[in-house]
């Protein structure tokens, strides 16, 4: 018998379960009325709602999708892929480094250089500075980093600087596969390798393996031959010190190697010596002991970079890393490396050097000299003479004040002001004081003795004269923090790079702060970076970065990268065009226009020593539309440099001679062209402007003649002459200043740093090729 019913629940009379309520007559079913309610709410639900739903649920079963394919691939990698040993690796096919014509500049010897050892023999201190310098929790933690390899290929994919797995378990994966593509596809798979490493061996045995085929450098492939091409010892001889230089090339084996940046390479070793103390591998006073090791002389794989070659052998190997392909690679994939060099161009910049230099005087024999080459109409590098050492200093990456070659980038300015509608607007016929010396800004500034010392001149004749109280008052009136823009914009680094003497720190200031002598060459720049800037002015104000490398292939002739145009507009091309008509006359003047007499716009600079008649470096920048060249000559450190007379040398002197026989090597037999004749930019219509960058100092006047120099001056207050500038002679010279003249004070030796050079216009060209980066103690002097 059926118990009573619960509360709320009535009964069938059989005894069944609860009744629902009978339908009316007429009407629908439960279910069907719950169905047209749900018609009623999808016909009250707008379209857009409904695609979007149906976006929404596709979405998902395609994410859906993809993951279990992710996980089928990855479970396939897993389970087919066979880790190779160090024993199976080979790097023994050879490389070839091409001109850009395709011939053959040098061979890459692939000759086996690995030399497999157990870890027993690699001391203790050597892997406790590798592990502080790659992966400090290599012992404790996963032998993945699943964060660091999904970071490394967002970035990837949003076009930043190349990254690598962040494990030395995912490092040795990727040596193994000898595949640098920098693609999601290679970081997932490198990601499932190294967690299948990670189950099959033990943490020991990765180290081995990954000390045995890690890529150091100098064409050492392992620790034990990294050991030999630094220190030319065994890796058990090898001290802490020493050690920790071996870990501290891994991260950049061409960037830190000590011969190529001396002052990056040793901030990352101390990086490493502070990271065994963190460790607890090193106490701090075991660590204060330790001295920064020096290395031998390195040895190049081919005898052909023994010479100049082999300093654009070490540009190259660094644009490699750049462009995403591992320098490790270079002998095991074979690879064929098309550079930019025209061999033409670089026969031309030896024979120029070596005509100049080969006879020297005694009191020449500290002579530096530096030469590139740029193609205008697209960056590439066809000519580049660092020096006739392939494995020491390269000068034409040496950061030297450019002193006088430095002013067209002001005249740029003031004519980019004028278009843009500031006031008062500055033309090259814009007539300025230049009697000298003259106190602007609190700053003193001096022509060189050659010149008048009183009178107006035009901008354009400024140029020609390289007067550095004129320049000195335009970049007061322009502002010192535009010309630095300008010049950054035309390719002048914002940084120094690991070369100059204060790497990372801001380039063209002094203490951070723009001044008035950034307009007369005082802060350092490299040889290479004038020849860039130049080259824009070339190209119409269309700037291009210099590149080494056009194409790479391997041996298989599969395309491994291929060089893209990064051309971009920074300058208007009236403002390229009149600063261009200005620099016309100074090889005429200075005596080293080409031989043919082919159209060329050029700027010479001498850098003074400060409270001296002497000079320390000297310049000619200039250029036709096929090429722009900057040419120096400088020394190890500032001190002076002579002529073969024994006078003060001047940038139009070796410098200028030496661009001028590389003018008239290279361009001979190719068709004259032609440069701006006509003046584009004069003063605009008055109108009114909201935007003012000039000193409410006196603006010049306008003419369209040669200024009066017997009148004095008009355009300005008469020059205070309580602190005088420094003199110049047919360059800028030396100016006094507070300290040394510049925003950083050059040093003399690796480890000290001296007063920087104050420049004035000059006869002479700026900027010495020093071991030790940083502007000289000299003030730059005239063209």
């Amino acid at each position: 018998m059926a118990g009573p019913s619960a509360p709320g629940q009535s009964r069938s009379a059989s005894g069944g379960g609860p009744r629902r309520p009978a339908s009316s007559p007429g009407q629908p079913s439960g279910w069907k009325r719950r169905r047209a309610a749900k018609k009623r709410r999808l016909a009250k639900m707008s379209t857009r709602k409904r695609v979007l739903r149906r976006i929404g649920l596709l979405l998902t079963w395609l994410l859906g999708i993809v993951a279990l394919l992710s996980t089928v691939l990855a479970l396939s990698v897993y389970s087919l892929v066979k880790v190779p040993s160090p024993q199976q690796l080979k790097t023994n096919q050879a490389a070839i480094v091409q001109y850009a014509d395709g011939s053959t500049m040098a061979t890459i010897d692939g000759g086996e250089n690995r030399i497999i050892v157990p870890l027993s023999k690699v001391p203790v201190h050597v892997r406790d500075a590798v592990l502080a310098a790659e992966d400090r929790g290599f012992y404790s933690e996963p032998g993945v980093s699943v964060r660091g390899t999904v970071r490394a290929a967002v970035n990837d994919v949003r076009g930043g600087p190349v990254q690598g797995g962040s494990t030395i378990t995912q490092q040795y994966v990727k040596n193994a596969y000898l595949n640098s593509d920098q693609t999601l596809s290679r970081k997932l798979k490198e990601l499932v390798i190294a967690l299948k490493i990670s189950r099959q061996f033990s943490k020991d045995e990765i180290l081995e393996s990954y000390l045995n085929t890690i890529y150091f450098g100098r064409g050492a492939y392992g620790i034990e031959a990294a050991a030999k091409a630094y220190f030319g010892v065994s890796i058990d001889k090898v001290n802490t010190a020493q050690g920790a230089l071996l870990a501290t090339v891994i991260k950049s084996p061409e960037y830190y190697d000590p011969a190529v940046t001396p002052s990056e390479s040793k901030g990352r070793w101390e990086y490493v010596v502070d990271g065994m103390v963190g460790t607890g591998k090193l106490t701090q006073a075991q660590a204060d002991r330790l001295k920064f090791p020096t290395t031998i002389k390195t040895r190049n794989t081919s005898s052909v970079l023994d010479g100049p070659l082999g300093l654009v052998w070490r540009q190259v190997k660094s644009e490699l890393a750049a462009d995403g392909v591992d320098p490790a690679s270079i002998n095991p994939r074979g690879l064929r490396i098309q550079t930019t060099i025209d061999r033409g161009a670089q026969v031309a910049a030896q024979e120029a050097i070596k005509a100049n230099y080969s006879n020297l005087t005694p009191k020449q024999r500290n002579l530096r000299p530096a030469l590139v080459a740029v193609n205008p109409a697209s960056g590439a590098v066809i000519a580049y003479y660092g020096g006739r050492n392939g494995g020491g200093l390269d000068y034409a990456q040496s950061w030297r004040p450019p002193g006088s070659s430095f002013k067209p980038y002001v005249t740029a300015t003031a004519l980019t002001q004028n278009l843009q509608g500031v006031k008062p607007a500055y033309t090259i016929q814009s007539v300025f004081d230049g009697s000298s010396p003259q106190v602007i800004d609190n700053l003193p500034f001096a022509n060189d003795p050659s010149d008048p010392d009183f009178g107006n001149y035009t901008l354009r004749e400024a140029t020609r004269l390289s007067l550095n109280t004129v320049f000195g008052r335009l970049t007061s009136l322009v502002k010192p923090a535009n010309v630095v823009k300008t010049a950054r914009a035309v390719g002048i680094p914002a940084v120094e790079s690991a070369s100059g003497a204060n790497p990372g720190a801001p380039t063209l200031m002094r203490n951070g702060n723009p001044d008035n002598y950034v307009g007369i060459g005082n802060y350092p720049v490299r040889i290479m970076d004038q020849a860039v800037g130049f080259a824009t002015l070339a190209n119409g104000g269309l700037y291009r970065p210099a590149y080494f490398i056009e194409k790479i292939t391997d041996s298989k002739g599969n395309l491994v990268y291929q060089h893209k145009d990064k051309a971009k507009r920074v300058l208007d091309k009236r403002v390229a065009n009149d600063t261009t008509l200005t620099m016309q006359e100074v090889a005429q003047r200075s005596q080293i226009a080409p031989s043919d007499g082919r159209p060329v716009a050029a700027k010479t600079g001498t850098v003074g020593i400060q409270d001296s008649g002497d000079s320390s470096d000297g310049w000619t920048v200039g250029f036709t539309p096929q090429v722009s060249v900057a040419s120096w000559v400088g020394s190890d450190k500032v001190e002076p440099i002579y002529d073969a007379n024994g006078n003060s040398e001047y940038g139009r002197g070796m410098a200028g001679h030496t661009w001028q026989a590389f003018m008239n090597g290279y361009l001979s037999g190719k068709p004259v062209q032609p440069l701006a004749t006509t003046q584009q930019i004069g003063l605009p219509a008055p109108t009114p402007t909201t935007a003012a960058t000039s000193s409410a100092a006196p603006s010049p006047t306008e003419s369209s003649t040669a200024p009066s120099t017997s009148a004095p001056p008009t355009t300005s207050a008469p020059p205070t002459t309580s602190a005088p500038p420094p003199s110049t002679s047919a360059e800028p010279t030396p100016t006094p200043s507070t300290s040394c003249g510049l925003p950083v004070c050059p040093s003399t030796s690796p480890s000290s740093q001296s007063p920087a050079p104050s420049a004035s216009s000059s006869s002479k060209a700026a900027g010495p090729a020093a071991v030790t980066p940083g502007p000289p103690t000299a003030s730059s002097r005239r063209p």
